[in-house]
């Protein structure tokens, strides 16, 4: 079948070039594999708000003719530029007035969903590729820009439900807000600062549930998500897995790293973070990480040696700058050797899922396709169900319990092992991205005969 896929990115066959992130490779993989399983697939770039325009840098140059040379058709990509209406009101940051009026009459999706301008240029493109089916991959704005459109069947394989992130900050305002310049907590204008987000949240809410029950599929890569839908009416929900490239093919395989012995008096390496650290799973897992698990670590540890490494760029929130500069924790910032410096770790946690926003995110999978030793929070598994406590992962819920899994992970060489060929297998197994796209093949095959 001919697939009309969407993406907001330049797909990239490895993320160790600076700005590279998750999407690009996952939306690579799936492209990848869609036309392996012989399916003609058709791209279309769609740039979010924050490339309104300008060229493409050699690299992404080389990304898309690469693409092109695996036989995919690559089309004219969009900007935003061609979508957003210049001078149109932002309700986030209207007026409480306006907003308050505006919670009596129906929701605009063009409010939060701009690309729903680019329908025209959009559907055109899908009815003269003779598409059979729309595949949107982690694209909002794949979304909207297809909105409406009924006789072609669509699906969105969905990395995150689009206001969760901003829905998490606003409830924990605590711990995200005091960056310089934000009004003191208590004062009033703090208060209608706070009531202008509610307002705000609230249409974004209807605007994205409006949007996506109109899509065919929603085929999430996080278990929870998929329910979340369900149960806001979705005809068909589903959860597919997330994916990611699998490293032994570039010979990659930490599945069999030794433990440092005690003569050798090589601390224990611990990789207690990856990623920016100021986004929200981040914020969380910090917090987890700095407050409450490193005191714990302190006891539980005992005589050993140890650093906790932090890697990935941005700054953290200012409630957890302080704690960065506690005893055993290494701040690294961007680091030039992505894999390398994971691989030489001999514990890798994954904590992002300690607070209330959760998801399936890549890391849990780079770990998995690395062959690492991964800890993570109990949350966890409600976003990946595959997660098996003592087999391929090791789960704690509280503090307590998570220290004591990395005491057990630096100090029992054959757990260790074990979790890690636990890990591998079941990346081989389920999160490949050929098991992955055989998944979205099937559902695309169903929705064009429905």
């Amino acid at each position: 079948m001919r697939i009309f896929l969407i993406g907001s990115n330049i797909p990239f066959r490895r993320h160790d070039q600076p700005g590279v992130t998750a999407v690009h490779v996952v939306l690579y993989e799936l492209i990848r594999g869609l036309s392996g399983l012989g399916h003609g697939v058709v791209f279309q770039v769609l740039f979010n708000q924050h490339r309104s325009a300008g060229s493409l840098s050699p690299a992404e140059e080389g990304e898309l003719q690469h693409v092109r040379e695996i036989g995919i058709k690559v089309l004219p990509r969009i900007h935003s530029a061609q979508y957003v209406v210049p001078g149109t009101p932002s309700f986030r940051f209207g007026s409480v007035a306006r907003l308050i009026a505006s919670q009596l009459g129906a929701v605009r999706i063009d409010d939060f969903y701009p690309a729903i301008n680019a329908r025209e240029v959009v559907c055109e493109r899908i009815y003269s590729n003779k598409a059979d089916a729309v595949l949107t991959v982690w694209s909002p704005e794949g979304v909207a820009a297809t909105h409406g459109l009924s006789d072609v069947p669509r699906i969105s394989y969905q990395g995150d439900i689009d206001f969760r992130p901003a829905e998490a900050r606003f409830q924990d305002c605590e711990l995200f807000d005091g960056a310089e310049g934000q009004p003191p907590q208590g004062s009033l204008k703090h208060t209608l600062q706070r009531l202008r987000q509610w307002l705000w949240l609230s249409r974004f809410r209807r605007a994205h549930l409006r949007l996506m029950h109109e899509v065919r599929v929603i085929a999430n890569v996080t278990a929870a998500n998929a329910e979340y839908y369900s149960r806001q009416r979705h005809p068909r929900s589903i959860y597919v897995r997330n994916t990611w490239s699998d490293q032994a093919l570039e010979g990659i395989d930490a599945s069999k790293r030794p433990l440092p012995e005690a003569e050798s008096r090589r601390p224990v390496k611990i990789i207690g973070h990856v990623g920016y650290l100021n986004r929200t799973g981040s914020t969380y897992g910090l917090k987890f990480l700095l407050v409450d698990l490193a005191p714990r670590l302190n006891q539980v540890m005992g005589g050993l040696e140890y650093e906790i490494h932090i890697i990935g760029g941005g700054e953290a929130v200012p409630a957890l700058r302080p704690w960065l500069a506690q005893e055993h924790v290494i701040q690294r910032g961007f680091v030039e050797d992505l894999d390398a410096e994971l691989i030489s770790g001999d514990v890798f946690l994954l904590l992002n899922n300690a607070g209330s926003y959760h998801a399936a995110y890549t890391r849990h999978l780079v770990a998995w396709s690395l062959g690492l030793c991964l800890i993570v929070h109990e949350n966890s598994r409600r976003t990946i169900p595959e997660i098996v406590h003592m087999e391929n992962a090791l789960v704690g819920g509280t503090p307590a319990e998570v220290a004591e899994m990395v005491f057990l992970a630096a100090t029992d060489p054959e757990l260790n092992q074990r979790i890690r060929k636990g890990g591998r297998a079941t990346y081989k197994q389920y999160f490949t991205p050929l098991e992955v796209a055989k998944t979205l093949s099937d559902e695309l095959v169903r929705a064009r005969n429905a």
